[in-house]
């Protein structure tokens, strides 16, 4: 009775001083929680080269299962690595195409974009005087108009102006950005010859510093957060691919303006699920309106049908079922990423909540197994 007595108040004495630690911490938190961000954002300032290269490790790794799948070696080490490399040579070989073949069109379109500003204002300024005269206003609100009119101008041409130094400011910070994403696609060229070994590391951590049921869940998670991210991005990827060669030869043919600018804003907001679609076809209209309105009315008609292929031919065959959720859990986990976390949180947080509803799936079923087995 004695011992029971000493070791409850063992346990007491652990239970007061976890609390006492626990809220000193939260305390302090909050009281130096800038402190705490600035180093935080700080750390991971420095450690980027190496988030960098795990970001691009996972794209190597994405047709990684389709080459090993086609490769006929007996030895499965050797056809593992020579799997790693065909991957890493696609993925070189197809960022070459976009930047021999692609960007000097983009280039092109964006140079006789700023040149022919003046000229499209030029233009949206008879095309408004025009709509005033169809219109027959009332002359004061005709002023009121013109007025409106010639402030929106002047303020364009402020912004722009005002822009030159964020601009300056940009290029040195795009530049310390590509010296580090040049360092992290080294890290990953590493990173992914040597993942197996990686793997096997994180494997033993994890299994010393857990009990087996802890490691058993934390490596299960870990498999299934990889292969639902693997499967969407492989998935949104190969579809925005598609959608943007789509969009380009459907604009050279309709004879539309800015068709590669338009084809990779396509392309690149269709990595957002429902939502990017209707975003980049937004954002390429107003680009195409401003050279010619009738151009871009065919531009929306063309983007309306072509979104159409898109959710019921290319998405169910290409996409699919991907990460598992009804579409009103898919446009719940949109929304609640997009307001959190702007577009980041839209296109990384479909399958970081496909992951949560997965586990939480799990969860429910393994207490309701429970609650069965005791009735």
């Amino acid at each position: 009775m004695k011992l029971f007595s000493q070791k409850m108040g063992d346990m007491n004495v652990k239970s007061i001083f976890f609390i006492i630690t626990y809220a000193s911490l939260s305390i302090l938190g909050i009281v130096y929680f800038k402190n705490i961000l600035k180093i935080v954002g700080h750390f991971f300032q420095i450690i980027s080269p190496f988030i960098y290269g795990g970001i691009i490790a996972f794209i190597f790794q994405i047709p990684e299962p389709f080459i090993e799948s086609h490769l006929k070696i007996g030895n499965q080490k050797k056809k593992r690595l020579i799997a790693t490399l065909l991957s890493i040579v696609f993925v070189f070989l197809v960022l070459c195409i976009i930047m021999v073949i692609i960007l000097p069109q983009v280039v092109d379109n964006i140079t006789a974009l700023i040149n022919n500003l003046p000229d499209m204002f030029k233009q949206s300024e008879s095309y408004l005087q025009i709509l005033l005269e169809q219109l027959k206003l009332n002359e004061d609100i005709a002023k009121e108009i013109t007025v409106i009119q010639n402030d929106l101008g002047s303020a364009i041409i402020s912004f722009i102006s005002a822009l030159v130094p964020s601009f300056v400011d940009g290029i040195t910070s795009i530049t310390s950005r590509l010296t580090n994403v040049f360092m992290g696609v080294i890290i990953a060229v590493y990173m992914s010859l040597d993942k197996d070994k990686l793997s096997r590391q994180f494997d033993k951590t994890i299994y010393a510093l857990f009990n087996k049921k802890q490691y058993l869940f934390i490596k299960d998670t870990t498999e299934l957060i990889l292969k639902t991210f693997r499967q969407f991005f492989t998935g949104q990827i190969t579809e925005s691919f598609i959608i943007g060669i789509l969009c380009y030869i459907g604009c050279k043919l309709l004879g539309i303006p800015y068709a590669s600018i338009a084809a990779i804003i396509i392309g690149i907001t269709n990595i957002i699920p429902y939502f990017g679609p209707f975003i980049g076809s937004g954002i390429s209209a107003l680009l195409i309106l401003l050279v010619s309105p009738v151009k871009a009315i065919i531009f929306i008609i063309f983007g309306s049908l072509l979104q159409q292929f898109e959710s019921n031919i290319i998405y169910p065959h290409v996409v699919g079922n991907s990460v598992g959720l009804s579409a009103l859990w898919v446009l719940f986990a949109i929304t609640l990423g997009g307001g959190l976390f702007g577009i980041t949180g839209m296109v990384f947080g479909l399958p970081i909540f496909s992951v949560i509803y997965e586990l939480s799936k799990r969860f429910i079923n393994l207490r309701l197994e429970n609650k069965k087995s005791m009735e």
